[in-house]
Parts: structure tokens; C-alpha cells; sequence
């Protein structure tokens, strides 16, 4: 279909800035090769393979309950030197299409759905819509969800010119990352700590890495065990650490028991503090005005661990403010002293049952305020999981607005999303809800509305910093915005903390007129 050229309302702005709302030049997406039969079947795309109704579709496919569905799945396996490859990543559930669940892969068109017809999951470029054409499916075979990792995919293959089954590639609702840590710094086998990600199938069984590195959690079959294996993905019974598996689908469980190599007794130890559980590694508060009490707790705060069987977190600038469960009242604590099994704090936010860990933006914080007596509901104060820091890049520094270059910082929440700015300037990188948009603004900073110097289709992306975005930037000689393929977002991330190396600050328990709120109880 043609897009139509609106023209941009009003005048030219400083730094080249106009309404984003028009719809802008971009080249069509290469066309679809859709195969032919495939192994004895009419393949999805196949003509003839008669028009589809909707009445059709509710016979033949018993409805699901959306929320009994996973909210995020995984595409993995396929190998990055064969066509499709780009497939593969994390799809977010987007509602119902066709009885089943259907599910978007952030910052583009394609979409995992239902085809009612030939009772198929399909994985489509082209985005929700009714026909068989795709670039991948599986036979349904009964599953309600695409992410059974018993279905079998077949992959679009311009070569052979028709769907073939790839069996490494997998949808999959195990957790994108894991984290493991507890083993302490400088022991023996320390550096396993980390997050790892997931890549992909290892003896039937999801598998993570750590980023940059070789360090792997794999599963080994023959003694249905979790393996945690310095030297990556190998079929072999060696490694740094293990845990009987039990049947378990991924790594991620607190409830695994790991045991670590202890070469100065020759066998694997048990290693109680040594966890892996699923939970962001970074957890990011903001949002307390500077001149505030209380102001010092926004920032950072890194994955220490477990505690009162909830994820807690630190922040690494030594300062001993940590955020952690306190289950007598189902309550996220933010506390100026750290992991502690008491209710005094600092701040405090109800976890109302569901809250996996405290990087919720929709959690309510209540700050103490010692004038008050009390802590008080400040509806500034956020916490989020987001990148720190996403950086620009790629704009011609001879080209208009090439000043959007450059890294962002994490300042607060904007309709619901991170919102972030460079420091010591007023450009700042936001979401704009209406247009489901990430905007560049190099003059208006959090107030342009729809006016902006560079814009990308969010479509589905909870953050700007995903490479698959496709960013248009003002060009006034054509008089809209243009798209630029090497303008990049991408996040930057925090180096791991050492905290052998961090030292906390001594109290004095003596005099504490300015305590603020440790001592109240209970929130009260």
C-alpha cells in the first residue's frame, strides 16, 4: 500500500524541528518469498489454499485465556548464517488474533499468530493479518501457545524455495536472561557470577551465556543436571558447578542446590549462598527531588542476591542504600542500612502480591519526612527496569541535526517509559504514547509534544535503545522527516560491580537526630 504525504503544519523550527505526525518516505520491505508445499503438505502461502473466515476460525480453534498465555517469549536456535535469522529474539504478547494469543517482536512488524485454517502457528514480517503467507510456522498439534517447545518450525528458505524444518530453532517462554550470584569475590570459581542470556538448545534443553564471554549455564542429559561450565557449551560432564536439574525447564529457580568445585578438596562443595534466579540485574530509581530529604536514595541499584525470597539490590556508590522484600507486610523497603531483616526505612512501597521484584514503574512510593513525622506519597519518585544510558549514533556529522548524536541518561518517567537526557544539555530522548513513538528533541526537551528533530516507530518497544528501530530525521530541504538507516540506538551497559571493593559507610548509632525515618515501624 502507498503511504500518503501529509504536509507538516506550521513553521520551520531552530535545529530543523517539525511535527512528527506525517507519514514519511521509507522503502518498502523487501517482498516475501513464500515456498510451495513443503514434506507432502500445502505449505502456508501456497495458493488455493482457500479464503479465510472468521466464523471458521472460532470452530476450529477453542478460545484461550490471554492471561493464562506467557506475556514474553523467546525466539532462538536459528543459525545467524541462514536466512531468517533475524527472526529470532523476544516477542511481548500484543492481544488475541484469531483465539489464540499473538505476540509482536519490539521496534518491528513481526508477529507470531494464529492461522485458524490450517490449525498453524505462523511467523509473520507482515504483522497481524488473515492469510497463510508467512516466513515461518509449526504445526498447532494442540498447543495454545506458540512457545511449546514441543512444536516443530519450519523456516522460509529462498534456496530450496520452500519451508524446511529446522529443528535447533525453538519458541520458548524460558527467561531471556538469568542471573547467578552469592558466590563470594575472590573464593575459588567466583567469576561464574553474572547474568547469563539466553542463545539457545543444548542437549534439549534452553542454554545461556554470559555477553563477551564463554561462561555457560547448559543442561546435561545423562545426569539431568544444570551445569555451570567456564568454558561454554561443550558435551561434556566437566564443569565449575552443578545442580540436579529435577525436571526443571531452565536455571533461572532459587530452589536449585549448587554445588562448586573446591579444588583444595577435590570435589564439588556445596555452596549455599550461591543462587539463580530470574529478575532484572539493574534496578533504577528516580524521581526525588535533589533539594528533598531522602533526595540521595535515587540511582542504580545492583542484583546482591536473594532475600526474604524476593530479589534485593544496592547501590554500588557505598553509600549502603538497598531496596528489599519485607514479607510481614508485603512491602518493597528502600533502606539507608542496607540488607536487614527489619521494617525500618527509608522509603516504601506496597508490593500488592504480585510484584516479582521492585522495578515496577507502577509501584507507589511513601518517603519519610521528618517534619511530618511520617512517610508521605511522593508520585514522582519511580523505580523501573530500563537502560542507564542509551547512546546515538551513526548521524553524518555533516548532516542536519547531527547534534542528536550522543549518549542519553535515564531522568525519569514519561507517559510511562523511560525518558532520558543528555547531560548539561536540554536534548532529550522520550516516548509519545499517541503515535506510539520514540522522539528526538534538541530544543523542547520534556514538553515538545508530537515536534521533534528524529522519531522511530516504537511498535511495541518498552525502550529506545533496540537496534531494530528505524529512525527518521528532520531534512529540511525535502521538508519532512527522512529516513537515516545508520542513525543507531543502543543501550550502554553497567559494568558489573565488584562489591569485594565496595565499602559501606559507618553509622553513628549514637546521635541521629536526622535519621530519616529509620526509626519509624512499619511504614506507619
Amino acid at each position: 500500500p502507498l503511504l500518503l504525504e501529509l504536509p507538516c503544519p506550521g513553521l520551520l523550527e531552530p535545529f530543523s524541528r517539525l511535527r512528527c505526525m506525517a507519514a514519511c518516505d521509507r522503502e518498502a520491505p523487501e517482498k516475501r518469498q513464500v515456498g510451495p508445499e513443503h514434506v507432502g503438505q500445502e505449505a502456508p502461502g501456497a495458493r488455493g489454499s482457500g479464503q479465510f473466515s472468521s466464523e471458521g476460525a472460532k470452530g476450529t480453534a477453542a478460545l484461550v485465556d490471554l492471561h493464562n498465555s506467557p506475556a514474553v517469549i523467546n525466539v532462538i536456535g536459528r543459525s545467524t548464517s541462514r536466512e531468517n535469522a533475524d527472526l529470532q529474539g523476544e516477542y511481548r504478547r500484543i492481544g488475541m488474533h484469531n483465539g489464540r494469543p499473538a505476540y509482536r517482536k519490539g521496534g518491528t512488524e513481526t508477529v507470531i499468530r494464529y492461522w485458524a485454517p490450517a490449525d498453524r502457528w505462523l511467523i509473520d514480517r507482515e504483522g497481524l493479518q488473515e492469510s497463510d503467507i508467512c516466513n515461518a510456522y509449526a504445526e498447532q498439534g494442540g498447543a495454545l501457545s506458540p512457545a511449546d517447545e514441543e512444536l516443530v518450525w519450519c523456516v522460509w528458505e529462498t534456496e530450496h524455495n520452500a519451508h524446511v524444518r529446522d529443528p535447533a530453532f525453538l519458541v520458548t517462554s524460558a527467561p531471556s536472561t538469568v542471573q547467578l550470584s552469592g558466590r563470594a569475590f575472590g573464593k575459588e570459581n567466583w567469576a561464574l557470577n553474572g547474568e547469563y542470556r539466553l542463545v539457545g538448545l543444548h542437549q534439549g534443553r534452553v542454554a545461556y551465556q554470559k555477553v563477551e564471554s564463554s561462561h555457560a549455564i547448559r543442561y546435561w542429559s545423562l545426569g539431568d543436571r544444570w551445569l555451570i561450565d567456564l568454558d561454554g557449551l561443550r558435551d561434556v560432564d566437566v564443569c565449575n558447578a552443578f545442580a540436579d536439574a529435577r525436571g526443571s525447564m531452565h536455571p533461572g529457580l532459587p530452589s536449585l542446590t549448587w554445588h562448586v568445585w573446591d579444588s583444595a578438596r577435590g570435589r564439588h562443595v556445596i555452596d549455599p549462598c550461591l543462587q539463580t534466579l530470574v529478575a532484572p540485574a539493574i534496578v533504577e530509581l528516580m524521581g526525588r527531588e535533589s533539594m528533598r530529604e531522602n533526595s540521595d536514595m535515587t540511582g542504580s541499584y545492583h542484583l546482591v542476591g536473594l532475600h526474604a525470597g524476593r530479589p534485593a539490590y544496592m547501590k554500588v556508590d557505598g553509600s549502603g542504600y538497598a531496596i528489599r522484600y519485607w514479607p510481614l507486610e508485603d512491602r518493597w523497603l528502600v533502606d539507608f542500612d542496607g540488607i536487614r531483616d527489619a521494617d525500618v526505612c527509608n522509603a516504601y512501597a506496597e508490593a500488592q502480591g504480585n510484584s516479582e521484584h521492585p522495578g515496577d514503574p507502577a509501584l507507589v512510593w511513601h518517603v519519610w519526612e521528618t517534619s511530618r513525622g511520617r512517610h508521605l506519597v511522593d508520585p514522582s519518585v519511580r523505580t523501573c527496569v530500563a537502560p542507564h544510558t542509551i547512546r546515538i549514533s551513526g548521524r553524518s556529522v555533516y548532516a542536519e541535526n547531527h547534534a542528536l548524536n550522543g549518549e542519553y541518561h535515564l531522568t525519569k518517567l514519561v507517559e510511562g517509559r523511560p525518558a532520558y537526557m543528555k547531560e548539561g544539555i536540554g536534548h532529550v530522548l522520550r516516548y509519545w504514547s499517541a503515535e506510539d513513538r520514540w522522539l528526538i528533541d534538541l530544543e523542547a526537551g520534556f514538553h515538545g509534544r508530537d515536534i521533534a528533530n528524529a522519531f522511530a516507530d516504537a511498535k511495541g518497544s518498552p525502550t529506545p535503545g533496540n537496534p531494530e528501530l528505524v529512525w527518521f530525521v528532520w531534512e529540511t530541504a525535502q521538508g519532512k522527516h527522512a529516513v537515516d538507516e545508520d542513525v543507531i540506538a543502543e543501550e550502554v551497559r553497567l559494568p558489573a560491580p565488584d562489591w569485594s571493593k565496595i565499602s559501606r559507610p559507618r553509622r553513628d548509632w549514637q546521635n541521629r537526630e536526622d535519621d530519616r525515618g529509620l526509626r519509624s515501624r512499619g511504614g506507619g
